[in-house]
């Protein structure tokens, strides 16, 4: 079966070429007005060279999300969520862990659809209009691969960052944003809420950091900056830290913190501090052998935080506090426009904080991550990494 056809510029052309799977319009882009949101169209060059298959989105600011580098492709989100969940088969079977990203957008060909695991419940993503119009056959599909899943649906298509997303429960019924869901990472259980919009208590794309990081935590003082709710923190002290403290102003995320800790036997080990990262560094005369810090973009509360203008000296504070041999790990997500300079950021706060450091090589994203080539949109954050030097002098009081 033949589709409609979006016309797009030669610039899109080549983007779409490089493996990008947005489409922008601009004053070359044609075909629009005769589309409907969700609807499969075949994008083509000036030259009416096809270019793939795409989602159409006429009335948002990505028009089109390639799901196909074939011309003509049929959409089938049934097929697409079996082929991600088959991607995943190892996970599901993982005894230790049932926390992970089901579907990752584009990447999984299911474009403007995350799903992520939180033990017993599937929350499905909604990103963009034209994913919408495919949810409830995402969700039957999710339904099929893990019947005894209960199934949330969340519209994010406006700002990641809303507390009043949209959610509702796949077959009726209310949703209790109180209500407890246990989850396990590396073989750590979480208290998580899976019904409390964003706030589920965990960030399952940071799973490979915390594995990469248990490697190394044995006897390891920890400060977690941006704690949130502690995953980090217990993980580390679970692969035997000898202590770990979060930091956050948040005093409900904290209170969680506690609450893991206390599940899993650690809370002997683990503190709280409910402050401003920035100012408790200032005010530390500690040293930590694993420092992470995953910072929003921008968030309220205290002085107030955008991480462009904060993050430089924060860092700097946060290499001062590192002892000989210690390790950094500095993150940004990469939602919004122009991304954050994080590797630069991190060397020029290790050569301002005047200590002899190099950067360790990141670890890989998780198996359920799956990136496209010439899309840095589908990578869920970037990470730099910085150990100081063993021979390093101690710290500064």
């Amino acid at each position: 079966m033949s589709l409609k056809k979006l016309t797009v510029s030669r610039t899109t052309a080549r983007f779409l070429d490089q493996g990008h799977p947005w489409v922008r319009p601009d004053r070359f882009t044609r075909g629009l007005e005769a589309l409907e949101p969700g609807e499969a169209v075949t994008l083509v060059d000036q030259q009416g060279k096809p270019l793939g298959s795409a989602l159409a989105d006429p009335r948002d600011e990505i028009c089109a999300r390639v799901f196909h580098r074939k011309a003509d492709a049929v959409f089938d989100p049934a097929a697409a969520v079996a082929r991600a969940w088959k991607r995943r088969a190892k996970l599901h079977a993982d005894p230790e862990t049932d926390c992970y990203r089901v579907v990752h957008g584009e990447a999984d060909f299911l474009p403007g659809i995350r799903v992520e695991r939180y033990g017993r419940v599937l929350v499905v993503l909604v990103l963009a209009r034209c994913a919408a119009v495919h949810a409830e056959g995402v969700c039957a599909a999710l339904h099929a691969a893990m019947p005894s899943a209960e199934i949330v649906l969340r519209d994010h298509r406006d700002d990641l960052r809303r507390e009043d997303v949209a959610s509702r429960a796949w077959q009726g019924g209310p949703l209790d944003p109180t209500a407890v869901a246990e989850g396990r990472e590396l073989g750590v259980r979480y208290p998580l809420r899976p019904f409390d919009g964003l706030a589920t208590g965990i960030y399952v794309d940071q799973r490979a950091t915390r594995a990469w990081l248990r490697d190394q935590a044995s006897g390891k003082r920890v400060l977690n900056l941006f704690a949130y709710t502690g995953a980090f923190s217990v993980s580390l002290l679970m692969a035997g830290a000898e202590a770990a403290i979060d930091v956050d102003l948040s005093a409900p995320a904290l209170a969680r913190a506690v609450e893991t800790a206390a599940m899993n036997g650690v809370a002997d080990r683990h503190r709280i501090a409910q402050a401003d990262c920035g100012k408790w560094l200032e005010a530390s005369r500690d040293a930590y052998d694993i420092v992470i810090c995953d910072p929003p973009t921008a968030a309220q509360g205290g002085d107030g935080w955008i991480l462009r203008r904060d993050y430089p000296r924060l860092l700097r504070l946060a290499c001062a506090r590192l002892t000989p041999g210690g390790l950094l790990v500095a993150c940004c997500n990469t939602l919004g426009g122009k991304p954050f300079p994080l590797r630069e950021a991190v060397a020029e706060a290790a050569r301002e904080a005047g200590i002899t450091a190099h950067e360790e090589p990141a670890p890989d994203l998780g198996p359920d991550i799956p990136l496209l080539t010439g899309f840095p949109e589908g990578r869920p954050y970037r990470l730099a990494a910085l150990r100081l030097s063993s021979g390093a002098p101690p710290l500064r009081p």
